[in-house]
């Protein structure tokens, strides 16, 4: 791989000095935290993504700097399955260790601190969860996903849901810190935001763009593409067939009737005033060609599954009416998956299929059922809509256009199981208008 030296990176000429301050304070609150601290935990959500990945690295080389005295360990509780994200995490991040669920509460004693990469405290999605660690006492959280209403929040609590990815914020740390990266990290920081914002795509900001094009002059190319083009098990292909197989188009008859049953109780989270969206109007002019630099550099598929790790309690803070649905349903049943993001791998590819609106991927996986969606159009409200399918006995989370959940099925048969997963079907068509559907078979259709 090419030799390209550390490098700081540079904020735009119109970042403006109250912006530079408030991130400043940040960064010195968390180094105030650890001054006492001997073996911090960076955490990150359960099966974590490129995003998380990149930004926990991140996070570890500004404190390795800033806070020098302190041990840093990166951890997350699940599984990283998917081949890209696997990959990524064995090149950059060797060293990270998993946390079992089973023995998480010990674990986590052996630590003074904990800090949490993309994902909240109030999140169903990482180790602390169902352990007794008083989640008000995480040092810091930093994340972009949309927040619930909830007084539980880590002392540093950075949560910006209008950026694209939690990579994005801690490329902002690094270069208020002026901590030097090498091309490892900025491929990795790269390839989080790539992934997580579709090449700049997709719930993209003026921040998010920033980084995106900074970065990219600093990559390793070669590591790059051993990333996003890793060789891939002849088992994948045949989860892939086994999706297809069990793929059901429905074509919609009635208004998108998604409900807000949940509103009340999961309104959004008032961010604080320094979260505001005050860097938009720093960075408004810095200008570049989102378009042709997102064409040029995005891929065809992306590694990120980011809203299905936020599925534990995140909720979607965007304003939009909810859109009709004007295209196919397509609907995926994963009775028995290898690993818990095959759903959202299955149904990023059926995203890409002609005059579908909407993607519903439901699998199986142990005692859990995984609900994963995509939407086409952004004011989807692709969140909304699943956490009214999980409803109380479930956590589910997500933007407009990308979201997951999970459903626990314990003490049940795999038989049970599997009608647990049919049962989801017409409520999901229900709520999308295609209820009186009975839908056609990928593979017979034409």
């Amino acid at each position: 791989m090419e030799e390209k030296p550390n490098s700081v990176l540079t904020l735009p000429d119109d970042y403006s000095s109250r912006r530079r301050s408030s991130t400043e304070k940040r960064v010195q609150q968390i180094v105030e935290l650890l001054d006492k601290k001997d073996n911090v935990l960076v955490l990150m959500h359960n099966d974590p993504d490129p995003d998380a990945i990149a930004s926990a690295r991140a996070l570890e080389e500004l404190l390795r700097m800033h806070a020098p005295t302190t041990e840093v360990t990166l951890g997350h509780g699940g599984i990283i399955g998917r081949a890209e994200n696997s990959t990524m995490a064995g090149l950059v991040m060797p060293h990270g260790v998993r946390i079992p669920q089973r023995s998480a509460s010990e674990r986590i004693m052996m630590f003074d601190g904990v800090m949490l990469v993309d994902t909240q405290p109030i999140a169903a999605n990482h180790v602390l969860w169902n352990t007794d660690y008083p989640r008000e006492e995480v040092v810091a959280a930093i994340d972009h996903h949309p927040p619930r209403r909830s007084q539980l929040r880590a002392k540093v609590h950075d949560v910006r849901p209008e950026v694209g990815a939690s990579a994005t914020i801690m490329c902002e740390y690094l270069a208020v810190a002026d901590v030097p990266i090498d091309a490892q990290l900025a491929t990795a920081l790269f390839y989080g935001i790539k992934s997580d914002t579709l090449g700049l795509s997709r719930h993209t900001s003026d921040l998010d763009i920033w980084a995106y094009s900074t970065l990219r002059h600093l990559i390793q190319t070669e590591l790059l593409n051993r990333i996003e083009h890793v060789q891939l098990p002849r088992t994948y292909f045949r989860s892939i067939s086994d999706a297809l197989a069990n793929t059901t188009i429905y074509t919609v008859s009635a208004p998108l009737a998604v409900e807000d049953e949940l509103e009340e109780e999961e309104a959004e989270e008032s961010q604080d005033g320094e979260q505001d969206d005050s860097y938009r109007s720093d960075l408004q002019r810095f200008d570049l060609d989102i378009f042709a630099l997102s064409r040029m550099l995005a891929p065809d598929t992306s590694g990120s599954s980011s809203l299905d790790q936020a599925d534990g309690s995140e909720e979607d803070d965007e304003e939009e009416e909810a859109a009709e649905v004007t295209g196919d349903i397509a609907v995926s049943l994963l009775f028995d998956m290898p690993r818990p993001d095959m759903a959202a791998e299955v149904a990023d590819l059926l995203m890409r299929m002609e005059n579908v609106s909407w993607v519903v991927c439901l699998g199986i996986f142990e005692e859990v059922g995984v609900m994963s969606v995509r939407a086409a159009d952004s004011n989807a409200r692709a969140g909304r809509l699943v956490r009214v399918i999980a409803g109380r006995n479930g956590s589910a989370g997500g933007h407009n256009t990308m979201a997951g959940g999970r459903i626990h099925l314990p003490n049940k048969t795999p038989a049970e199981r599997i009608a647990e997963l049919h049962a989801l079907v017409p409520r999901f068509l229900k709520e999308l208008g295609a209820g009186e559907d009975v839908g056609v078979p990928l593979l017979e259709s034409k």
